[in-house]
């Protein structure tokens, strides 16, 4: 269809912005990663911030395109003999239009400078979480039960390939990966984060394998992720938010199922919290029912889990020295989430997926189907022994 050319960039002015308006229209049902309604003191104090900014930008945008249409339309070419004045510069406009936005910044500095040294100073009551980022899912670790503070360091692990080469030539054996280590034992789970309801927390964040940004929108800021690096951020809650789940998400590209590299925020009242805890840092319950025992055999047998899970809930991700009953020292590396109480989470895949049967089933008949880019690789599963797996770890708890 042929439009006049007037028409036509009114249809394409009209179109662009009805997209821009219902761009921005969503519900919270479908958009629960929400910054404009805080859930914490930390994420309020980030919101009433960023609202005058972003009220300031506004403004400012407004002005530069209402003069950049007027400069377009009055010193517009009007016909092919003409030619629009020829300005060469005018010096003080020029200063102007820099002093006024260097002024901006400096108001903007002074309010948010010690908003950024605020938000990095760790509370005296703050209790510590270890949070690992993977592609494409999050590790946390956390303190043993009746403590609240952790002390990870990062531990550099040689190639255990190189290591005899690199004693013949005299050099260092080649740096494998930097892996996080921890001062003492830890409680080790996966994608669902438990927290106090009231408390400050003290997040630990690091990396296992690329750069991942750890984002909980409702309840603080976010921060890098960074392979042999040791970042910190301080989250909290409100003290009347128990009962509540809030959503999180890494905000840095990390791969190809970076969307579905999401996480939940469990936040409990102080007493459900320690009572969690200490259901986490018991040993996975033996099964009970024969198709869950059938499967526990599978898991630690012919099925292959144990080659990249574990089942202990000290055990953390990564590289580690393991003793044999022989006395034997092997450096092995599990690079899936630890299983100790799969039973107990609401969800799988990431938080991408509610752990029920039919979502179980349907990730270990093809992963790579069920999440788009899962590095879980596995060989190809009898329905018989599918159900069998599903009874085992819906089993651990």
């Amino acid at each position: 269809m042929h439009f006049p050319g007037r028409s036509r960039w009114r249809q394409v002015a009209s179109a662009a912005t009805l997209a821009l308006v219902l761009a921005s229209c969503a519900v919270e049902r479908n958009a629960p990663q929400d910054t404009f309604r805080p859930e914490s003191d930390s994420a309020r104090r980030i919101t009433r911030l960023a609202n005058p900014v972003f009220a300031a930008a506004i403004v400012v945008g407004i002005f530069v395109y209402a003069l950049l249409a007027w400069c377009i339309l009055k010193y517009r070419r009007r016909d092919d003999d003409h030619i629009p004045v020829q300005v060469h510069g005018n010096g003080k406009l020029e200063a102007l239009w820099g002093f006024i936005p260097a002024l901006v910044l400096v108001v903007v500095g002074v309010f948010s400078v010690p908003e950024i040294f605020h938000q990095s100073e760790e509370p005296k009551d703050a209790y510590n979480i270890t949070v690992i980022g993977h592609q494409w899912w999050w590790e946390y670790q956390y303190p043993q039960v009746g403590e609240s503070k952790m002390s990870p360091t990062l531990v550099s692990i040689d190639d255990p390939s190189d290591i005899d080469k690199a004693k013949e030539e005299g050099r260092k054996p080649k740096l494998l990966a930097k892996v996080v280590k921890q001062d003492k034992p830890v409680i080790t789970t996966a994608n669902e984060l438990h927290i106090p309801a009231g408390r400050n927390i003290r997040l630990i964040i690091s990396s296992r394998d690329v750069m991942h940004n750890y984002w909980v929108p409702k309840l603080g800021g976010k921060i890098y992720a960074i392979p042999g690096k040791l970042n910190r951020l301080t989250i909290n809650s409100d003290a009347n938010d128990a009962g509540k789940t809030i959503y999180g998400q890494c905000a840095e590209f990390c791969g190809v199922s970076h969307a579905n590299m999401r996480f939940k925020v469990k936040i409990d009242s102080p007493a459900d919290f320690e009572a969690w805890l200490a259901n986490q840092a018991k040993p996975a319950v033996e099964p009970t029912t024969e198709l869950a025992k059938a499967g526990e055999e599978l898991f630690k047998g012919g099925g292959g889990c144990t080659g990249c899970h574990w089942t202990d809930p000290s055990r953390t991700n990564g590289w580690e020295v393991v003793k044999a009953d022989s006395g034997e020292e092997s450096l092995v590396q599990n690079i899936g989430p630890n299983l100790a109480h799969f039973g107990d989470r609401e969800h799988f895949a990431s938080a991408i997926a509610e752990s029920n049967p039919r979502n179980l089933k349907a990730w270990l008949r093809n992963p790579q189907e069920f999440k788009p880019g899962s590095r879980m690789v596995i060989r190809k599963l009898s329905e018989d022994e599918v159900n069998k797996l599903v009874a085992y770890i819906q089993s651990l708890k």
